[in-house]
């Protein structure tokens, strides 16, 4: 809940932000273009179905078009990039776009720091035991 909300809150706040209530377009997000991603972190297999390692959130939207296409852009560029729907009960369905499998917290880090240079938004999640 604290992750939507501060994830809604940011783009809130973004500059260009269309006048029809819709929220922010992603165009105005992601940069026109996104260097290449850098061989910094050794990714996971997954473990019975889920992701292992650290995951890093990049962004959370209750529209599933406008996930899948920041999803889209991440893999583009390289990323390996995945989508998990959340049913939040009244709070309705969030997807959440998320770039994961990274082995351990330095390269997570590292990672974190070239995503949020390209696209203005980030957070580690660490691994459930």
């Amino acid at each position: 809940m604290i992750v939507a909300g501060g994830t809604i809150f940011f783009l809130s706040l973004h500059p260009n932000k269309p006048q029809n209530g819709q929220g922010v377009v992603l165009n105005d997000i992601f940069p026109k273009k996104a260097g290449p991603v850098p061989p910094m972190a050794v990714v996971t297999s997954p473990v019975d179905g889920h992701e292992a390692g650290f995951t890093i959130q990049v962004y959370s939207f209750q529209d599933k078009n406008r996930a899948e296409t920041a999803l889209q852009v991440l893999k583009n560029s390289g990323y390996q990039a995945f989508l998990i729907m959340s049913d939040l009960g009244e709070k309705g369905v969030w997807y959440r776009v998320r770039v994961g499998g990274i082995v351990d917290e330095a390269a997570a880090r590292k990672m974190l720091d070239e995503i949020r240079k390209n696209y203005n938004s980030g957070f580690i999640l660490k691994p459930q035991k």
